[in-house]
C-alpha cells in the first residue's frame, strides 16, 4: 500500500506501543502524515500495568517514512484533552482523514457483581466514551472538508462475545460495535465509512500483563495462562500488533469505500464458536 495514503492525515490513539504503534507506522509508510498520542505517563487508578509511555521514537519512525509526525500526550477521559489534540492536528496538517480509536485499557478476573464502581466507570470512560470524545472532535471537521473520511474503532471479539471475568470490558467494546453501527448509518451520506476491527488475543503489553494477573490468580505459570486464554482461539495462535495493522490498513484503504457499519473479525477463529 506504499503511496496510497499520500496526501492524507491520519490521527491515532493509544500509539506508544503495541496495535497502536503498529498502526501508526503503517499508515505513514502508506503515505499518511499521521498524529499520535498517548495517555503517557498519566496513572489511570484501576490500571495494575504501566501505561504507554514516551511517544518520541514512534514519531521518530513516522518521520523515517518521510512523513510528518505530531506527538501529543492526551488522556481521552478529558475531553479538553482530546479537543486540544484534534485542534493541534488540524493546525499541523490542515485536515483529518483517518480516525483511529485505539486507546483501551484491559483489566479482569472478576466477576460483574464483584467489580467495584470505579472499575466499571473507568473502563466504560476510557474505552467507550473516550472513543466517543475523539469522533465527536474530529468528525464537524471531516464532514466540513466535503472530501469523506474514514473512522475505524478499535473493538475486540470480546465486543461479540462473553468473556467471564470481564464483564465491564465486554460492556465496554459491545458498546463501541453500536456506537460504530450507529456512526455508519449517520455518516454515509458524508462518504465516512465507520468500521470496527475485532481481535482475538493480541500479542501486546496490555494483554502480557493482563496475562499475568491471571497467572498469578490461578497459581499457574504464564505459558499455561497464555494456553488457558487461547482456548476459544481455533488457530491455536495469538495475533500480532501487525496482523491488526494490516486489518486497519484495508478498513482505510481506497478498496474498502462501500464497507461501513462492519467488524473486521481477526480472532483466529474465536466467534466462530
Amino acid at each position: 500500500m506504499a503511496g496510497s495514503l499520500a496526501g492524507k492525515a491520519a490521527l491515532v490513539t493509544g500509539a506508544a506501543r503495541g496495535q497502536g504503534r503498529a498502526i501508526a507506522l503503517a499508515l505513514a509508510e502508506a503515505g499518511a502524515d499521521v498524529a499520535i498520542c498517548d495517555v503517557g505517563a498519566a496513572a489511570v487508578e484501576t490500571v495494575g500495568y504501566a501505561l504507554g509511555g514516551p511517544l518520541g521514537e514512534v514519531a521518530e519512525s513516522i518521520e523515517a517514512y518521510g512523513r510528518r509526525a505530531l506527538a501529543m500526550a492526551c488522556d481521552v477521559r478529558s475531553a479538553e484533552q482530546v479537543d486540544a489534540f484534534v485542534a493541534a492536528t488540524l493546525e499541523a496538517f490542515g485536515r483529518v482523514d483517518i480516525v483511529i480509536n485505539n486507546a483501551g485499557i484491559l483489566t479482569g478476573g472478576v466477576p460483574a457483581h464483584e467489580l467495584d464502581e470505579s472499575m466499571w466507570t473507568t473502563m466504560i470512560d476510557v474505552n467507550l466514551t473516550g472513543a466517543w470524545r475523539v469522533i465527536r472532535a474530529a468528525v464537524p471537521h471531516m464532514i466540513a472538508r466535503g472530501q469523506g473520511g474514514r473512522i475505524v474503532n478499535i473493538a475486540s471479539v470480546a465486543g461479540h462475545v462473553g468473556t467471564p471475568g470481564y464483564a465491564h470490558y465486554c460492556a465496554s467494546k459491545h458498546g463501541v460495535m453500536g456506537l460504530t453501527r450507529a456512526m455508519a448509518g449517520e455518516l454515509a451520506p458524508q462518504g465516512i465509512t465507520v468500521n470496527a476491527l475485532c481481535p482475538g488475543l493480541v500479542d501486546t503489553p496490555m494483554v502480557a500483563a493482563a496475562t499475568d494477573d491471571v497467572a498469578a490468580a490461578r497459581g499457574i505459570s504464564v505459558e499455561e495462562a497464555y494456553e488457558l486464554q487461547l482456548t476459544p482461539h481455533l488457530i491455536k495462535e495469538k495475533i500480532t500488533s501487525e496482523q491488526s495493522a494490516a486489518a486497519v490498513m484495508y478498513l482505510v484503504s481506497e478498496a474498502a469505500r462501500v464497507v461501513t457499519g462492519s467488524a473486521l473479525m481477526i480472532d483466529a477463529g474465536w466467534s466462530a464458536t
